[in-house]
């Protein structure tokens, strides 16, 4: 990966306002979107007093920064005199077991560093819905800044901007965040799903738009257990059935059993199977999506859905199914080397997966599988996760909401934000080499800890859960020479975009809130029901009666009006 590695990140844009009273004597830090070779770096005094290097050209000495300072995009620091502001925060603690954004990071401490702003955390690792759900309801003791719930859907978006617990951000981030402006003309999709019916910008959405470009989501297989039986890797749906009836009949594994392998198992519940819909006629593994008219589909309800849920029976009642139904077993039977085929996972944790199953046989080698196709002429592609992941925004409890954009501005959408959000603190997590690539360091690569580069970041606050913008580029670096790489590489470019999540509008939130739990129960439900053979497939028919009596029509007219605000948003 060459010098263009944090091209993705944001280039300068026109200068912002300062907020009044809190001024800063340094100018715009700027440096080129690509590595900054050691040659080209200026020093400035750190808070011990010892000398730091800063991009060049700029003056940043009043910029309490540790390492390289990256384009602030019109942004200036610090945002006000340190310590003079105090802002607080409320939702998702780290990922990292051991780690809390209330006990402080490195990262966080960096942050406030170079901002001024010191940040107060009240951030929970369980029960994080229940809780923020009951501070919003109760209206008191409202943070400056929130993680809005639920989490699996946006609806709480217009729920608590139409009781005035969230502000609206336009007229802030037209004068305050030229970084989230420039993000916004970068990404038009992030805007159209940030934007309320009412034209307001009440919160802003976790982005993986750039991320979700490298990362399939799809299945991986144990090529050693391919290659054990002498078998190709299966490309259509017959030669997956083919590949699933050896792995369970032949002791694919090796070890003298032929009873033990469990040939195809799902990590998050035995629903997920439906991204084997390309076998069967669809397009993409997506269950909303459009034909080629524009109109708006849900593949559950229709019949050739049917086909995959029959073969779907077919595979379990043969017992090439995981009847883990929940997938809460999954991660000890990979451990015990059972596992062939792991359904949806992201790429990243084919790794993760070889590192369990070589406890038991070191020769593990699990590796992405193609698209599976109806016949050998298909053309099916997988479709990319959804492109944003919960959603934060600004409370009216908020005295200084100049300030919280701005320290937002910085932390989402600026390329010295994202530099910390990304790869942490130079010298510490990363330096750059002789030729000026970005390299990681012993504290993430061989972390004796936090034996995953993404658990040795987050135990120094890097890749966070708040206000999310992953970088694709720097989850590459993070797997840079592996085969999780090779498998972004050859997903890039050949995947479909997700069906786009709209914010509604009053009324249909409120269709929806009355609808969808319900329905989507039902149709999770029957979905095991029929793969599991307690519902038979002679009441499909029945079954599509029942959702559209729950209201599924309501549900699609629903999305349908979201998808033509988002065309219209994004210019298609």
């Amino acid at each position: 990966m060459q010098k263009k590695l944090l091209s993705c990140l944001l280039t300068a844009v026109l200068a912002g306002s300062m907020l009044a009273g809190c001024g800063s004597s340094s100018g715009n830090t700027s440096s080129t979107a690509d590595s900054v070779p050691a040659e080209n770096k200026t020093e400035a005094v750190s808070e011990e007093g010892g000398a730091q290097e800063q991009s060049d050209p700029a003056d940043n000495t009043a910029i309490n920064a540790t390492g390289t300072v990256y384009d602030l995009g019109g942004l200036k620091l610090p945002i006000c005199d340190p310590g003079s502001v105090t802002l607080t925060y409320m939702g998702n603690d780290t990922w990292c077991a051991g780690v809390s954004y209330n006990d402080g990071t490195a990262v966080q401490k960096e942050i406030e560093n170079r901002t001024g702003i010191h940040i107060e955390w009240d951030t929970y690792s369980s029960d994080v819905e229940t809780v923020l759900q009951t501070r919003l309801a109760s209206m008191e003791g409202l943070p400056d800044m929130v993680e809005i719930p639920p989490f699996d859907s946006n609806v709480g978006v217009d729920t608590y901007s139409s009781n005035g617990v969230l502000i609206p951000l336009n007229d802030l981030i037209e004068e305050y965040a030229p970084n989230i402006k420039a993000l916004f003309e970068k990404y038009p999709a992030l805007e159209a799903m940030c934007t309320s019916s009412d034209g307001n910008i009440y919160a802003l959405a976790g982005w993986w738009g750039d991320i979700n470009d490298y990362v399939p989501d799809y299945l991986y297989i144990r090529q050693d257990w391919l290659d054990n039986l002498g078998l190709e890797m299966p490309k259509t749906v017959d030669e997956l059935y083919d590949v699933l009836a050896a792995f369970k009949e032949q002791d694919a594994n090796g070890n003298g059993n032929p009873n033990d392998e469990i040939p195809m198992a799902t990590k998050n519940g035995i629903k997920q199977l439906y991204y084997l819909m390309t076998g069967f006629g669809y397009d993409t593994n997506s269950l909303w999506y459009t034909d080629d008219s524009g109109k708006v589909h849900y593949a559950a309800v229709e019949d050739q859905y049917k086909e995959m849920l029959a073969f779907l029976n077919k595979c379990y009642s043969e017992g090439l199914i995981s009847d883990d139904l929940d997938g809460t077993l999954l991660t000890q039977n990979i451990t015990e080397d059972k596992v062939g085929i792991v359904c949806h996972d992201p790429a990243d944790n084919m790794a993760s997966s070889d590192d369990l199953a070589r406890t038991s046989n070191p020769d593990c080698d699990y590796e992405f599988m193609p698209v599976i196709q109806a016949d050998e002429n298909g053309t099916a592609r997988m479709t990319k996760r959804g492109l944003t992941w919960h959603y934060y925004g600004v409370t009216s409890a908020c005295e200084n909401p100049e300030a919280a954009v701005q320290w937002i501005d910085y932390v989402y959408a600026s390329q010295d934000g994202l530099m910390l959000y990304n790869y942490g603190i130079e010298g510490m997590s990363y330096e750059y080499d002789e030729s000026g690539e970005i390299r990681f360091t012993d504290l993430i690569t061989n972390n004796e800890t936090y034996t995953s580069a993404f658990s040795a970041l987050r135990s120094i606050g890097a890749w966070p859960t708040y206000f999310i913008n992953d970088s694709g580029e720097a989850f590459m670096k993070i797997f840079e020479g592996t085969k999780v790489e090779t498998a972004c590489k050859e997903a890039y470019g050949n995947m479909e975009n997700p069906f786009p999540e709209m914010l509604g509008t009053a009324e249909e939130s409120e269709v929806y809130t009355s609808i969808w739990p319900d329905l989507s129960t039902y149709l999770d439900e029957m979905f095991t029901a029929f793969v599991i053979g307690t519902e038979s497939l002679d009441n499909f028919d029945k079954y599509v009666e029942t959702a559209n009596s729950m209201g599924m029509q309501d549900i699609i007219d629903i999305k349908s009006a979201q998808y033509q605000r988002y065309q219209e948003i994004v210019g298609q």
